[in-house]
C-alpha cells in the first residue's frame, strides 16, 4: 500500500492547527474565545505575548514554505519575533495572518513528490524535517498559549 506522504504531512499540520493530535488540542482551540486583552497581556516583562506567539508561528509557516517553494512563497525576512500593536484590530490581524499562513505552508507540501522531501530545505534539514517540526513548533506553541490562559485567569482573579 502506498501512501501520499506529502499529502498525508499537509493533513497532519491541519489536524495540528485545527484540532490538535494525540500530545494536546491545536491552535484554533487555544485561540479559540481569546479576547484582544488576554492575547496582549504581557504577565512578565521578558514574557512573549498570545499575540506574539500567533504572529511568530505565522512567520514559521511563511518560512518554512518559502524554503519548500522559494518561487512560490515570498521569504518573510529574518526576524521570528515582532511586537504586535496592543489593538483589538492587530489581533485580528494576527489570527487572519495564522490562518492563511496555515494553509499556505500546506498547499505546498502538497505539491511535493514523495522523493523531494529528502531534498535540503536549509543547512541541514530536509524538507521532510521542516515539515515535520513545523508541526511539533506548532504544538509547543499551542500548549503555551493554553497556560498563558490559565495564568491570565489566575491573575484576572478568575
Amino acid at each position: 500500500m502506498g501512501i501520499d506522504l506529502p499529502g498525508w504531512l499537509a493533513e497532519r499540520l491541519e489536524r495540528t492547527y485545527g484540532e490538535g493530535n494525540w500530545a494536546g488540542k491545536g491552535i484554533r482551540p487555544a485561540l479559540e474565545g481569546l479576547t484582544a486583552a488576554e492575547a496582549h497581556w504581557r504577565p512578565v516583562p521578558a514574557q512573549h505575548t498570545i499575540a506574539e506567539i500567533a504572529w511568530h508561528m505565522a512567520y514559521w509557516c511563511w518560512k518554512v514554505a518559502h524554503w519548500l517553494d522559494p518561487d512560490a512563497v515570498t521569504d518573510p525576512g529574518e526576524e521570528g519575533w515582532q511586537p504586535v500593536a496592543p489593538t483589538p484590530e492587530a489581533w485580528l490581524e494576527v489570527q487572519l495572518e495564522l490562518e492563511r499562513a496555515h494553509g499556505a505552508a500546506a498547499a505546498v507540501i502538497r505539491k511535493f513528490a514523495s522523493a523531494a522531501l529528502a531534498d535540503r530545505a536549509d543547512g541541514p534539514w530536509t524538507k521532510l524535517d521542516v515539515v515535520v517540526d513545523l508541526a511539533t513548533h506548532d504544538s509547543y506553541h499551542a500548549a503555551q498559549i493554553f497556560a498563558l490562559r490559565r495564568w491570565y485567569a489566575a491573575a484576572q482573579g478568575a
